[in-house]
């Protein structure tokens, strides 16, 4: 901790007192009339004791309420001091460095793209009525099995950021009664690293049929996205913008992920999904009309319009 953190916060924030290692603040958010925000520099973390908000890098809190010059002057500060620390908490440390999955296709799996086979049709006729390209096709590198394990469905295979497998999503494309299966691994990945790009904002999404539709759309896979998975932490190091884009019946799950992003001060903002609607079955005007008008969302809407 420097004093010229300390000198940025009592400039940011209505400082009271330090209390230890605490520096008590009243709280921007919920407006407590006693000093009840809790900022610890060494640790950078930050808790308000009566409204709950709270998070895990100061910064945001310095973006949120302090000017231009503060912000400069704090990320200054903390790439000599602490940022090193931050983002050996958020990878762990170097000796436990987590081994990259890599998994094989299924067997008989048959690429999609240009194919004119008569047997392709259906699969082909299948991703066509849910407004997947030719394009999408080759880009995404989808497939199909024909027999075996996973016969009559629909193969999505996930690459890494050097060009490995590391999973695979499977759908049927007839009237199995068993929509999804997929590989016994772990699904702790970001899929299809290969086509992300982290200087640009990413989205958000349910499943891997409405991440196909877009650029820099990653399905979370079921995941609630906390600390210690894989995407979180790709996020948490990048500090890309995010676009939150679930279906409406994931609500409570949605309310858990922005809280975590918000707790690690990042950009988020929440696109709203038409009810009765999943991402991947609107038109694609509509689609960049509702991240148009995207809501940013910010710990005080946070505290005032979502209850977990």
């Amino acid at each position: 901790m420097s004093a010229k953190q300390v000198k940025i916060l009592k400039q940011t924030l209505d400082y009271a007192h330090k209390s230890r290692e605490e520096h008590l603040c009243f709280c921007p958010f919920c407006k407590h009339h006693k000093p009840k925000l809790s900022v610890n520099i060494e640790k950078n973390v930050f808790k308000c004791w009566v409204c709950d908000t709270r998070g895990k890098n100061i910064y945001y809190l310095i973006k949120r309420f302090g000017t231009f010059d503060n912000q400069q002057e704090w990320l200054r500060i903390t790439n000599e001091v602490d940022v090193r620390d931050f983002e050996l908490f958020i990878s762990g440390s170097q000796t436990e460095q987590k081994v990259k999955q890599k998994i094989d296709l299924p067997d008989h799996f048959v690429p999609l793209w240009g194919s004119s086979s008569l047997s392709s049709q259906r699969p082909i006729n299948y991703l066509k009525n849910r407004g997947i390209s030719n394009s999408k096709l080759l880009e995404w590198k989808v497939g199909y099995c024909s027999k075996g394990e996973y016969k009559d469905r629909i193969v999505i295979p996930s690459f890494d950021d050097e060009g490995d497998i590391n999973y695979f999503v499977t759908r049927t494309f007839t009237d199995d009664w068993l929509k999804y299966k997929n590989p016994p691994v772990s699904k702790d990945v970001v899929f299809n690293e290969l086509l992300i790009d982290w200087d640009e904002p990413i989205v958000l999404v349910e499943g891997v049929f409405d991440a196909v539709h877009e650029q820099n759309m990653i399905p979370i896979l079921g995941s609630t996205l906390n600390e210690k998975t894989e995407l979180f932490q790709k996020i948490a190091a990048s500090q890309a913008k995010v676009y939150i884009a679930l279906d409406p019946d994931a609500y409570k799950k949605e309310v858990k992920i922005i809280q975590n992003l918000l707790e690690y001060g990042l950009d988020v903002w929440k696109i709203k999904v038409p009810k009765g609607k999943d991402l991947g079955e609107i038109s694609k005007y509509e689609y960049q009309r509702l991240k148009q008008n995207a809501e940013k969302v910010g710990f005080e809407m946070f505290f005032e319009n979502i209850a977990i």
